[in-house]
């Protein structure tokens, strides 16, 4: 029997055991959108809409930025400072000796549908969906009280009050700021809250208190809130001036935002949330039977505003936006519903006046107009007479997304004739939804040319394509044509190796999951021919199985024709996005990596797609081969890895990989050239970049005539310069002559480390 999806969690999720958040009990059915630690999360779509107007705890979406604090009620404190006429410490006591009030927020992710955003061009965010907004009925007491009762009110030149949590990110606490003319209004509601839904707030929500800013991005409302400062100026916290921001669309890249000074300008900093709405039924892959036209479907989502405006109508387009129906509204009173797990404080005037929930929305619509759809559309329009544009408009944190919500509508027959739902994308690193274009979609313009091409082409066997797999003479055969990449070779940005390793084989497999839709038109100018008999050929994979199954051991476990299994016997978080994997193989076999050289890893998308980057392992041995791997947070590979790879299961590994190969005694190879000597080698390393430096200078220890090396190590973060006892180590084994170290890091390093805060 499925779980009931409303039941709240009782046990540790397996994913969090082995990181710093093992003692946070979580839905196991949240969508984690950044591997498994932090955790970001949300709800899947259908289960937010299940849970109703407020709610569950277990199902809001959680934005962390680092480990979550493990606090004691009665010995956190709050520091209340600043340009307050009486700076004071606070206590939990202190702030429930206060009388409370409970207010229906509904919180939003400034990121919410940013996936879509990352469909037009990446940002620098990761692929939020559409259930990054959440409603809670939050209980605590109202800030301006606790500055007027504790603090004695704010000094005349009090401009901003600064909020910072104990939370422990690579940055330190997460901080930001607000107007303190907000925070001292009463049409604004700004709590110091302690309860969520009647129950003290949960770990990842922020126990024991937490600011909550109703109209706000989420962003502004702190967790674990330690520290409340008036000042006359905005938050300095990194994160007040390097997130949550909106920029013109000219501005492509982080780097151009620092160079042009763009970070620190308030006009693009986010404080209001904009309006928004989005469909959540019909759900991504929901079928509508075509059984009786007549039938009603009743399509349901939700709709919000900022700054305490009121929604007044929800439309729904089936033409495109040329007509629209008007949606009924699910608008309960901010006291009602707050009835459930408090009270609502205020004359009846106030009461009526709050507006910072959302508002549910469902429409019914005879199937036979739907079946006359393309697709279906939602937007919505508040009291100041705001409402949603009708298309993207993109920009380089992918924040506020407002676009219309729009969910294709295409015939089926599973098995009978049906309606089929998509989406514009699925939360986090999972596949799908219309906007969502698979790589082999970019390899041929159209079905009908390619069919034209193949035709006139030289039919080659796979028997044929075979012989060519040397330097000078190297074909490949993709989706059943035939390439001679030999005058490529030596101009391939990821070096000749890369395709060496592919050459007499069919790399349709490895073609697509590694290249851009611009590789796909570059490969058009090597095309030689069609692959004979098209039709028995395999449109994906190699000619080689992707696992060997043999009784004949080989002295190496890698093979660079074929893919082989290893099982992930060790997982390790080295710091909040970096960890330490070890997989085995047969202990009969070394792994077969040249020193100084790289391999593949494969990984399956529930697509039926793969995805293949290119790693250096940090230590390999009989049976064993170890990788130290940086999470990214937008990336595609690293959080499925993360995530989705669990002690036991079996990734693909192919190799080796690369150019370059040390031989020991200062003596090293480039393509297999003659070897060559050398006295000196520079390094420069960043975070887990230091891997192929690494196997080198591991390598050394047991030279006889090493040579004297000088590596400058940098990383933002301290946590981030992984290996460095080893080096450390290392050093003192070899000696300070031959191994030089310096580091670089934002923050200060060990006393025994040579290093610079500067950048590098």
């Amino acid at each position: 029997m499925d779980k009931e999806p409303m039941a709240p969690p009782k046990t540790i999720d397996p994913r969090d055991l082995n990181t710093p958040d093992s003692f946070v009990a979580r839905d196991p059915q949240m969508v984690r959108l950044t591997g498994k630690h932090p955790f970001n999360a949300e709800a899947p779509l259908k289960l937010l809409e299940k849970g109703g107007y407020i709610t569950p705890n277990h199902l809001h979406f959680v934005r962390n930025h680092g480990p979550v604090p493990q606090i004691s009620w009665e010995d956190h404190r709050i520091k209340l400072t600043g340009l307050v006429n009486t700076p004071t410490t606070l206590t939990m006591n202190d702030i429930t000796s206060m009388p409370p009030t409970t207010v229906p927020v509904t919180l939003v992710c400034a990121g919410n549908r940013r996936k879509e955003q990352n469909m037009v061009k990446q940002s620098i965010g990761f692929g939020w969906g559409a259930a990054g907004a959440s409603t809670a009925c939050w209980t605590g007491v109202y800030l301006r009280d606790v500055i007027n009762q504790f603090g004695g009110g704010l000094k005349p030149d009090a401009m901003h009050i600064c909020f910072e949590g104990v939370d422990n990110t690579s940055k330190g606490g997460y901080g930001t700021s607000v107007a303190a003319s907000r925070v001292m209004s009463s049409d604004y509601d700004i709590l110091l809250a302690y309860k969520m839904n009647g129950e003290f707030l949960p770990p990842d929500h922020g126990y024991p208190i937490r600011v909550v800013i109703p109209g706000c991005i989420g962003g502004r409302s702190v967790k674990w809130l330690g520290r409340i400062e008036a000042s006359e100026n905005v938050s300095t916290n990194p994160f007040h001036d390097h997130d949550n921001k909106v920029f013109p669309t000219q501005v492509q890249s982080a780097e151009q935002a620092t160079d042009e000074g763009w970070w620190p300008r308030p006009t693009y900093t986010l404080y209001d949330l904009n309006i928004n709405s989005v469909i959540s039924t019909p759900d991504h892959g929901d079928l509508i039977r075509l059984d009786n036209l007549q039938d009603i479907y009743v399509a349901r989502g939700y709709a919000y505003t900022g700054s305490g405006r009121r929604i007044i109508r929800v439309e729904v387009s089936l033409d495109s936006g040329k007509t629209w129906l008007l949606a009924q509204m699910n608008q309960p009173t901010a006291a009602s519903v707050a009835a459930r797990y408090g009270e609502l404080r205020g004359p009846e005037y106030y009461k009526a006046s709050r507006n910072w929930g959302w508002t549910l929305w469902e429409i019914s619509i005879e199937v036979a107009d739907l079946v006359r759809a393309e697709e279906m559309v939602v937007r919505a329009w508040d009291d100041a007479q705001n409402t949603q544009p009708e298309n993207i408009t993109w920009n380089l944190m992918g924040m506020m997304n407002n676009c219309w919500f729009r969910v294709k509508l295409c015939f089926v027959r599973n098995p009978s004739l049906a309606i089929y739902c998509e989406h514009p994308t699925l939360a986090g690193p999972e596949p799908g939804g219309w906007m969502d274009v698979k790589p082999n979609q970019d390899v041929v313009p159209s079905n009908s040319s390619a069919l034209s091409i193949r035709a006139d082409l030289p039919a080659y066997t796979m028997a044929e394509v075979e012989l060519h797999s040397t330097e000078q003479d190297l074909w490949i055969v993709v989706h059943n044509l035939v390439y001679d990449c030999t005058p490529f070779l030596h101009d391939h940005p990821g070096g000749a190796s890369s395709i060496l390793i592919t050459g007499g084989t069919d790399t349709t497999e490895e073609f697509d999951a590694i290249h851009s839709s611009k590789a796909q038109d570059m490969l058009q100018k090597y095309l030689i021919g069609r692959l004979e008999d098209s039709a028995a050929s395999s449109e994906k994979g190699s000619t080689a199985p992707s696992s060997v199954a043999t009784t004949v051991i080989d002295d190496h476990f890698l093979n660079p024709k074929q893919w082989r299994k290893m099982t992930l016997s060790k997982k390790k978080s080295l710091s909040p996005t970096i960890r330490l994997f070890v997989f085995t193989f047969d202990s009969r076999q070394t792994f077969g990596l040249p020193i100084g050289q790289h391999c593949y890893l494969k990984l399956p998308r529930k697509d039926g797609s793969v995805i293949i980057r290119a790693y250096t392992p940090s230590a390999c041995g009989a049976g064993s081969v170890e990788f130290i791997i940086k999470i990214y947070d937008t990336g595609v590979f690293t959080p499925l890895l993360d995530a989705h790879v669990n002690i036991g299961d079996s990734v693909e590994v192919k190799g080796p990989l690369g150019e370059f190969e040390y031989l020991t005694n200062s003596r090293y190879a480039i393509m297999n050239r003659p070897p060559r000597i050398i006295d000196e080698i520079g390094m420069i390393a960043g975070g887990t970049g230091i891997t192929p430096m690494w196997q080198v200078l591991d390598a050394m220890r047991y030279d006889a005539r090493p040579p004297r090396v000088s590596l400058i190590y940098c990383a933002r973060h301290r946590e981030d310069l992984v290996l460095c006892e080893e080096l450390l180590e290392l050093q003192r084994q070899l000696g300070p002559d031959i191994l030089q170290l310096r580091y670089a890091s934002k923050t200060a390093c060990t006393k025994h480390m040579c290093y610079s805060t500067n950048t590098l």
